[in-house]
């Protein structure tokens, strides 16, 4: 019997002992995952601006850490901010990199005098090209315009933005200067001074979606795709400027598709040219070979040939009904002159083209 109790005993301090080792090894395994967890996510320096949103919460802020490279483990920056009651950090721009640890990390973000806050205000006119818009925000912002191009071409990058934003689709590809070419929406922005392209673009494309949703069932209910609704009105708004001539302009295309006839737009050419003098190089070229040159190509171009506003994707949903098959602008006062006729076209040409 005392041999029998011996045993027992013995087997339950294996036992016991067995789970102290597990318990400690699994301890010592979990620390260890911490406490690299907490450990920078390069060894190379990579300094970048990093932007703290007004009202962003504690988790959005490390998820955007985590997506942004900035920190190895969601879990472990959690546990962290948990066991030290870091509370405090301040909305604006701050230079982190990716040399830094987690500690690092928000010792900046609760320093409020690491929080550049200095922005500048950048207007992209309507109708520009996307290396336009790059020039402009290149001027006043820390970037440069080749990088923003850059960054508008990188097709996983593109891709991104096509899984957020809902108007961005494999179509921008077909595009041969700048993928984001037509979404770029013409606005006056505020930016920070001190940036990345990845914010300023996504501000820009937020702008664009608010555009985008008060008009999306009417895209979706057009028989067209998105990306020909925002090619059109590219056309459109290269075409003419003021709201009365966009409708008319707008029937004008829409008359000629319907009817499979060429869209023969001058502006086109402008855009296939991508670098020219003036309108006259435009309207002397209509043989150019290119997917954009619509005095050679069936229907739409390939893509956007400017970016659009508001009011040109309206005239592009919205056409006004009319006969019309072409129309001229005065090259004086801009004024478009409509025909239902090739000779009436003709004898407008003859009046406002010279």
């Amino acid at each position: 019997m005392v041999k029998n109790k011996k045993n027992k005993t013995k087997v339950i301090l294996i036992v016991i002992l067995a789970f102290l080792i597990a318990v400690s090894s699994g301890f010592a395994f979990v620390y260890k995952t911490y406490l690299n967890g907490l450990k920078p996510t390069s060894e190379v320096s990579e300094s970048t601006a990093f932007v703290v949103d007004e009202g962003i919460t504690m988790d959005e802020l490390i998820n955007k850490l985590y997506e942004e490279g900035f920190i190895k483990d969601v879990k472990v920056a959690k546990v962290y901010v948990k066991l030290n009651k870091i509370n405090d950090y301040y909305a604006g721009n701050f230079i982190l990199d990716k040399n830094m640890g987690v500690k690092i990390i928000f010792d900046t973000l609760s320093d409020v005098n690491k929080a550049y806050r200095d922005e500048v205000s950048v207007t992209i006119p309507d109708g520009s090209w996307a290396k336009d818009a790059a020039a402009y925000i290149a001027e006043k912002t820390n970037l440069t315009a080749e990088e923003i191009l850059h960054k508008w071409n990188e097709v996983d990058y593109i891709y991104k933005l096509i899984d957020k934003y809902e108007f961005l689709t494999e179509d921008v590809f077909k595009s041969e200067h700048c993928y984001l070419e037509g979404y770029i929406y013409p606005e006056t922005y505020s930016f920070y001074t001190n940036t990345t392209v990845e914010q300023v673009t996504e501000k820009i494309l937020d702008h664009q979606n608010v555009i985008y949703q008060k008009y999306k069932e009417q895209i979706a209910n057009s028989g067209f795709t998105v990306h020909e609704i925002y090619t059109l009105a590219s056309v459109i708004l290269f075409e003419v400027s003021n709201e009365e001539d966009m409708y008319l302009v707008s029937s004008v295309f829409h008359n000629r598709l319907k009817d499979g006839w060429k869209l023969q737009s001058s502006v086109t050419i402008c855009y296939a040219l991508y670098n020219y003098d003036s309108w006259i190089d435009c309207e002397t070229n209509p043989h150019i070979d290119s997917a954009y040159n619509t005095y050679r190509v069936e229907g739409l171009p390939i893509g956007p040939v400017s970016n659009t506003n508001e009011m040109a994707l309206k005239a592009t949903l919205n056409p006004a009904k009319s006969n019309y098959y072409f129309f001229v602008n005065n090259i004086r006062t801009g004024k478009a002159y409509f025909a239902e006729t090739y000779e009436q076209h003709q004898r407008n040409v003859r009046k406002h083209l010279n």
